[in-house]
């Protein structure tokens, strides 16, 4: 059995491109401001019933924990309606206004 490796990018050139428009949407949606690192990773999953593409976003602020979302799309076939509305969903819920989401803080390991 073959084992993907979850750190070697698909397309490298694509990937970054793809990478760059997450991470400006994201600073969009969330307003952040240029203190604010947005780091964005694709990884691949291979626990059954998992898309095979996974894409990370975690956010850390300055001045605050760093939070982070996963969404189940590579980051080329991400868009910035889908992106944005996981980021709405995910204050929603911390706000205590919606269903809990992957709005886990980041973990420290």
């Amino acid at each position: 059995m073959r084992f993907p490796n979850p750190f070697a990018p698909r397309e490298p050139s694509q990937n970054a491109e793809a990478a760059a428009r997450i991470k400006a949407w994201t600073r969009t949606a969330l307003g952040l401001d240029e203190a604010t690192r947005v780091l964005v990773h694709e990884i691949a999953c291979a626990r059954p019933g998992c898309a095979p593409r996974e894409t990370v976003v975690l956010v850390v602020p300055a001045e605050a924990p760093p939070f982070r979302i996963a969404l189940h799309k590579s980051m080329r076939d991400l868009t910035e309606a889908e992106l944005a509305r996981v980021w709405r969903a995910r204050s929603s819920a911390i706000d205590g206004e919606g269903p809990p989401g992957d709005g886990r803080p980041a973990s420290s390991d």
